[in-house]
């Protein structure tokens, strides 16, 4: 993943977000304190200036807030099917690390949804390399079972991007196409799936028990 570059600017969301949490620490809801973590802000913001982020130009609150309503269905029902593979003791439980490709290289998409495959129980990503999560999946019973966990990442990350992505990453969500990846990405995978095909195992087929 490329590192976005810094540079110098100041944002009116981080602004107020700053200025929010400089009067909560503060403990006083004045005009005075109001000002002084303007300032406060905006020096944090010129001394130490944020790596551009473009996702956060392209906010959409109504997928934000399909993202919020979709992770939390998401803790509730994992958190039941996670619960009765467990109580089923006299059924092994198989686990497996599974390579899940992306359709956007994004970083910031990329980390946030990580963070949420990891927030839902059943789930942990354990990293990111070359447009893809390397997760861990808590039922990996069979074929489908992984199928359904790789369906669950993808989800995710597509509702990730209905809420941050810019204009080229919502256009790879409607495209869909080769597991959905990035262009850039797509060829160098393509590329190294079959140099190691015949040498290198899937990731789903690495199960412990």
């Amino acid at each position: 993943m490329n590192r976005p570059a810094l540079r110098y600017r100041v944002s009116w969301t981080a602004t107020v977000g700053l200025t929010v949490v400089w009067m909560l620490l503060w403990g006083e809801l004045t005009v005075g304190a109001a000002l002084f973590g303007v300032l406060v802000a905006l020096l944090i913001q010129v001394a130490f200036p944020l790596p551009d982020v473009p996702e956060l130009d392209s906010f959409h609150p109504i997928g934000f807030a399909r993202l919020v309503l979709v992770t939390l269905g998401g803790l509730l029902v994992s958190s039941f099917q996670v619960a009765a593979q467990v109580l089923a003791f006299w059924r092994p439980t198989r686990n497996a690390m599974i390579r899940v490709d992306l359709r956007t290289d994004s970083p910031f998409i990329t980390v946030i949804t990580a963070e949420l495959v990891s927030l839902v129980p059943g789930s942990v990503a354990v990293d990111a390399e070359d447009g893809a999560l390397l997760v861990h999946v808590f039922d990996a019973s069979s074929d489908a079972a992984v199928e359904r966990a790789r369906a669950s990442v993808r989800a995710t990350e597509a509702t990730v991007i209905r809420a941050f992505g810019t204009a080229e990453d919502r256009a790879l969500l409607r495209r869909g196409g080769d597991a959905g990846a990035h262009p850039a990405t797509a060829d160098a995978r393509g590329a190294d799936d079959r140099s190691d095909r015949h040498d290198r195992p899937e990731a789903h087929d690495r199960e412990e028990r």
